[in-house]
C-alpha cells in the first residue's frame, strides 16, 4: 500500500538517473510505497523529449497508485495560497495541490523542491526533502 507521494521534481531526477533518487525511489517502488497524483505525472510524462519516450512514462504512471484530489480542493488552495502570500511566500498553485494531495492522503512528500518547506508548516504536510 502506497503512503509516499513522489513529487515531479524527485522523479526528474530519478529518471536523470541521480543516484540518490534511484536509490530512494527504487527502494520505496520495491516496497509498492509509491502514488502519484493527474498533476505529477502529467508534468513529469509532457517533459518527454520523444512520443516513444512519452508513451513509455505514462505506461509507468498508469501502474502506480493514484491519490484522488482532495476533498474542496480547490476553495483550499485558495485559502491556503491566501494565508501563505500574507505571509510572503509566492506559492505555485500546482505545489499546493500536490500539498494538499499529500496531506489529506496521510503520505509523506518525497521532493527536491525547497519550496515545499513553507507549504509544509501551512498545511500540515509530511515532507521529506532529499
Amino acid at each position: 500500500m502506497s503512503d509516499v507521494l513522489v513529487d515531479s521534481s524527485a522523479w526528474i531526477d530519478f529518471f536523470r538517473g541521480r543516484a540518490e533518487a534511484v536509490r530512494r525511489i527504487d527502494g520505496l517502488l520495491a516496497e509498492d510505497r509509491v502514488a502519484t497524483t493527474p498533476i505529477i505525472a502529467a508534468e513529469v510524462v509532457s517533459g518527454a523529449r520523444t512520443r516513444a519516450t512519452f508513451d513509455d512514462l505514462a505506461s509507468r504512471f498508469r501502474a502506480l497508485s493514484t491519490l484522488p484530489e482532495p476533498r474542496d480542493a480547490w476553495p483550499r488552495v485558495a485559502m491556503l495560497r491566501f494565508s501563505l502570500a500574507r505571509q510572503g511566500c509566492q506559492a505555485h498553485l500546482i505545489d499546493l495541490i500536490i500539498a494538499l494531495s499529500a496531506a489529506d492522503a496521510h503520505h509523506r512528500l518525497l521532493t527536491r523542491d525547497r519550496d515545499f518547506v513553507t507549504i509544509a508548516k501551512a498545511a500540515s504536510l509530511d515532507l521529506e526533502l532529499f
